[in-house]
């Protein structure tokens, strides 16, 4: 028996058919992670949303008032923010702030 494969747990395996080999199934799945809106609507980097509330940032000396449009926003590793950029200032807002338009 080959050594290649010594110390796996066999019930995590799964043959891969474009490499010809076993692999560990956790190697294969990819996350996904979806980032919606207020209202529940799926966001994508480059979408333009709209503030549900008036919000001060901090360290930025504008404060955002309610149905400001952020335009092309980005989507990140947290489900819970996106990213936007004020003036030349990128800041990360709640998803629960903003809604789709």
């Amino acid at each position: 028996m080959s050594d290649y494969h010594d110390g796996e747990n066999w019930d995590n395996m799964e043959w891969d058919e474009e490499l010809g080999e076993f692999v560990n199934k956790a190697s294969t799945q990819e996350e996904i992670i979806v980032t919606k809106d207020s209202n529940g609507v799926v966001l994508e980097t480059g979408d333009t949303v709209i503030l549900t509330r008036d919000l001060d940032v901090k360290g930025v000396a504008i404060s955002m008032k309610r149905g400001d449009k952020l335009k092309k926003i980005r989507t990140g590793d947290d489900p819970e923010l996106v990213e936007c950029k004020i003036g030349k200032k990128g800041v990360y807002i709640k998803t629960c702030f903003v809604k789709k338009i």
